[in-house]
């Protein structure tokens, strides 16, 4: 008898996830038991409008913020409930970010805000150098290593932020509003981008209310009111 092996757990998880914030007759139920599985590989868009509770389950996925019940796993194993310490190495190794605001220190140069997770991580200087220069080449910034932050556009620095997320090889990037500042030229650069490194096998999130970008993923998942009301497969 042929034994088949069972299927790998999914790459990120949540069972049962809720978040509430306040007490008492203040207490207001961001988020109210979601369950789903998002596979290595996947994009996916997370879609709502304003306070519909998208940027909380954002948080919660990327370990930003603690669930009030259920849980967040990866590999089938929980990661939601890791000591801080743990939590924020998971953090560091395993997820990239991308804002609609950039976060850049302006009199840094490039090359030193793209290599701040490095920094952080106590990877040695030459080595933060090699791998910060490799990165922003990728992204066609190798040209703007030294120059500082504050002297980019507004693309080049959404740039910047990407090669910041990219630098630790993170096995999910989660994007928040990640054209929100930039212009339709602009951004149909970044989301060029950032669907280039999905094709190549990154596993993408992206939290927004842009229909027209949530439709380039091949998942999209709609929140109202802390509740998934629509959870659709593109068919590719």
């Amino acid at each position: 008898m042929t034994v088949l092996p069972s299927p790998s757990p999914p790459l990120l998880e949540t069972e049962n996830l809720a978040r509430v914030f306040g007490a008492g007759t203040n207490q207001v139920a961001a988020l109210k038991g979601l369950t789903f599985e998002i596979q290595q590989g996947d994009s996916v868009a997370i879609i709502g409008k304003s306070g519909s509770g998208k940027s909380t389950l954002m948080h919660l996925l990327a370990l930003l913020d603690e669930p009030s019940s259920g849980v967040v796993a990866m590999r089938g194993q929980v990661v939601s409930d890791l000591k801080p310490k743990e939590i924020a190495k998971v953090r560091n190794t395993t997820f990239g970010f991308v804002f609609q605001q950039f976060y850049l220190n302006p009199q840094e140069t490039v090359l030193e805000n793209v290599t701040l997770p490095l920094k952080i991580a106590k990877v040695p200087k030459a080595e933060r150098n090699r791998r910060g220069t490799e990165v922003l080449e990728q992204l066609d910034m190798g040209s703007k290593i030294k120059a500082k932050a504050t002297n980019l556009s507004g693309g080049q620095q959404q740039r910047v932020s990407i090669g910041r997320a990219l630098i630790n090889s993170p096995e999910i990037l989660f994007a928040d509003e990640p054209t929100g500042n930039l212009d339709s030229e602009t951004s149909a650069v970044v989301e060029d981008l950032l669907f280039g490194l999905n094709a190549e096998g990154q596993t993408l999130i992206v939290v927004t209310h842009d229909e027209d970008l949530a439709a380039k993923c091949n998942r999209q998942i709609r929140i109202q009111d802390g509740l998934i009301i629509e959870d659709k497969v593109a068919n590719r």
